[in-house]
């Protein structure tokens, strides 16, 4: 059984030397940060970044209860030269998609292809140029495209205040691998389906025996819990059956009366729990 794609796109290719994700130059300058601890964690979204700061010895386990906001990844890394950082993509910032295995398509460069391909069809000229992350093997195969950023620019930033980029990878990697953590059984058998919610815009993920198999992105006209209940009985019924109801995790929902936050566990029939921060800072193979 293959599990689930919980580890992060670009240091597997790093560890591995069989990928290149995103691009070349990227995956150069992250090998020499092979094996070290990151710092901080990042949430790279549309209106800037989420920042996390990761204690070590004996502090490692007092996790931050807040983030620290600020307007641009510039920004931090001005704040924070020297920093080594893990950053997390917002799924408003990339397109993913997941290869049907029935296609078997022989390998990385032939999903690159594809991945490049259909993102043309869908979002126009434009896509040729983005920046692509790729996975491939064990029975799974896809490919995100980096939209909403310039990654040269990024690039230029952390080297100018000598930050090292350590991964870049899209937050449902870490929302996976907080689920894999908190609820085993959704890498088990059969097909599981997860919702990660960021306000109005939604990820859906469906995995088969543990694989993988379909990335959708989903947007309502409101981030309201009846709206996201709604998002996902439809989901749902277009992809039963299911192993168990499907989760959701999420934040910025605007939940009457209060605050927007996470998504509430049992409000409008959701069935899901999880907060910005224990997604954030889960990683694959611990518990988050």
């Amino acid at each position: 059984m293959s599990p689930l794609p919980t580890e992060p796109l670009v240091a597997r290719a790093v560890a591995s030397g069989r990928l290149r994700l995103l691009r070349q130059r990227v995956a150069r300058a992250w090998s020499g940060a092979r094996g070290r601890l990151p710092r901080h964690v990042l949430y790279l979204h549309p209106h800037g970044v989420l920042s996390w700061r990761l204690a070590a010895g004996p502090a490692a386990d007092a996790r931050p209860a807040q983030a620290t906001p600020f307007a641009s990844f510039g920004h931090w890394c001005a704040a924070h030269p020297g920093a080594d950082v893990r950053v997390r993509v917002s799924g408003r910032l990339l397109h993913s998609i997941a290869v049907d295995a029935g296609l078997q398509l022989p390998g990385a460069d032939a999903v690159r292809r594809y991945a490049r391909q259909q993102f043309t069809h869908y979002h126009g000229a434009q896509a040729a140029g983005w920046p692509l992350a790729v996975w491939h093997g064990r029975g799974e195969s896809g490919a995100c495209g980096l939209h909403g950023v310039d990654l040269d620019a990024m690039v230029a930033e952390a080297s100018r205040h000598d930050v090292r980029l350590l991964e870049m990878t899209p937050v449902w990697c870490a929302a996976l691998a907080k689920m894999a953590a908190a609820s085993p059984d959704f890498a088990g058998p059969g097909r599981n389906a997860l919702l990660l919610v960021e306000g109005a815009a939604a990820t859906w993920l469906l995995a088969e025996d543990g694989v993988i198999r379909s990335v959708r992105q989903r947007f309502m006209d409101a981030p309201h819990p009846d709206a996201v209940a709604s998002l996902v009985d439809a989901l749902a019924a277009q992809h039963q059956p299911l192993a168990r109801p499907a989760s959701v995790l999420g934040w910025w929902i605007e939940v009457p009366g209060e605050s927007p936050g996470d998504v509430a566990p049992g409000y409008a029939g959701l069935t899901g729990s999880g907060s910005l921060n224990a997604v954030m800072l889960a990683e694959p193979g611990r518990p988050a």
